[in-house]
């Protein structure tokens, strides 16, 4: 592991709805693995019984290749698997703040892990799978990979920011991955997020460590890991942060029905501390696809036996996912509210 000195740190981006709005966390020293973890070490965790064997269902899965891919992150892991690994090594995963300090070398808040310079020639994007780990220069604090090769895990439920949420549906993965074409999926703000249960050949994970002397507040149910602190927040016009949420002037710091909780802001009044996992339902209400020829090409060139381009509107995500994979298309780019795909 590398120990990442901590240091306040200005959170989130402007390219997606979800990655604001910007706040100023204090961030404890906390230590990070040097690299994704390798399949050839999970597998030392399986061998001890601790952890169960990563799936091979895909080509692109390490285990699928394991002879060849010992130095390869392992992928194909979901998060209780990852979660599971760093226990056993008296290790957690990072929290999503925790990553992007890291991935971003804190205070200089660079564009991508190495710095400012676009991804070609720094990081495994755009390649038919993962890349062996420590294939591209180190980036900001001698870590390898932040940045492409595979996404990786962190401890937090998906929900709007500054602060972290007691439950959700969905946990936080970071960082772009080696399947990857556009830039915009290499940047160290982007949030993405899958239920605790899936996985992928694109997703893997590294683990974190709380140094013994750091002095912060600690999570009461997780004591391994410091509470998030946050120290102000870019309000909307009208609004000023308050420690607890952005609120009108006047206005209480949590609304009525909420209580405030260190490290959660505003829960509701009697919310259980423990989290509970909500069934991800996909939405295909009004789900449609439209023929767009003018990624024919791209359809045609990157994903053999899918020439024409569609792009599916209505529903959510995981509806337009579903809905299209049902007629044999693959996603090719996804934004907010609609997926481009290649289609047979």
């Amino acid at each position: 592991m590398r120990r990442i000195p901590g240091g306040e740190f200005w959170v989130g981006g402007t390219f997606n709805d979800d990655e604001g709005p910007l706040f100023l966390a204090d961030v404890a020293d906390f230590c990070l693995d040097e690299t994704e973890v390798t399949l050839a070490s999970y597998h030392e965790c399986v061998a001890a019984g601790a952890c169960s064997r990563a799936g091979k269902e895909r080509v692109t899965c390490s285990e699928s290749r394991a002879a060849s891919r010992a130095n390869h992150p392992v992928n194909c892991v979901d998060f209780r698997q990852a979660e599971s690994y760093c226990r056993w090594r008296d290790a957690r995963l990072p929290s999503e703040v925790e990553w992007e300090y890291a991935a971003r070398g804190g205070s200089k808040y660079y564009d991508y892990s190495w710095g400012n310079e676009e991804p070609d020639g720094h990081a495994c994007w755009k390649q038919g799978q993962a890349c062996a780990v420590k294939s591209f220069a180190p980036g900001a604090f001698g870590l390898y990979d932040m940045t492409g090769n595979v996404w990786e895990w962190t401890s937090d439920w998906y929900g709007p920011y500054p602060w972290s949420r007691l439950e959700g549906h969905a946990r936080v993965y970071r960082g772009g991955s080696w399947s990857r074409r556009f830039v915009k999926w290499m940047r160290p703000q982007l949030r993405n997020r899958y239920p605790e249960w899936e996985s992928g050949s694109h997703l893997g994970f590294r683990c974190a460590a709380t140094p013994p002397r750091v002095n912060c507040a600690r999570d009461p149910n997780h004591p391994d890991r410091c509470l998030r602190v946050v120290k102000d927040v870019r309000c909307s016009k009208g609004k000023s942060f308050n420690g607890a949420r952005c609120a009108a002037p006047g206005e209480p710091r949590c609304s009525q029905g909420f209580e405030e909780r260190a490290g959660h802001g505003c829960v509701r009044s009697g919310a259980a501390p423990d989290t509970q996992v909500l069934k991800n339902v996909a939405d295909t209400q009004g789900v449609v696809g439209v023929r767009s020829p003018e990624f024919d090409e791209d359809c045609s060139t990157n994903y053999l036996g899918r020439p024409r381009a569609f792009r599916y509107t209505g529903g959510d995500h995981h509806g337009r996912n579903a809905v299209s994979r049902n007629v044999g298309c693959k996603n090719r780019d996804v934004g907010a509210g609609w997926n481009s795909c290649c289609c047979p």
